[in-house]
């Protein structure tokens, strides 16, 4: 058995990161950034067409 052991600054730093509170923009951000990911590589779907299908359902613009 191997005695792995993290780097306690690494740890320090994740547990940080865990307790920030993202802004709006960030967990936008990171709603289209999961969005583009569970996409096929075949997909013709943009970052574009996400961000603007987001905004309707988000009440920030209406469906063209």
């Amino acid at each position: 058995m191997t005695n792995l052991r993290t780097d306690d600054a690494l740890l320090r730093k994740l547990e940080a990161a865990a307790s920030k509170t993202l802004s709006a923009d960030e967990l936008r951000k990171q709603r289209i950034s999961f969005i583009m990911g569970t996409l096929k590589d075949n997909s013709t779907v943009t970052r574009a067409k996400i961000t603007e299908v987001l905004a309707v359902q988000e009440g920030k613009k209406t469906a063209a």
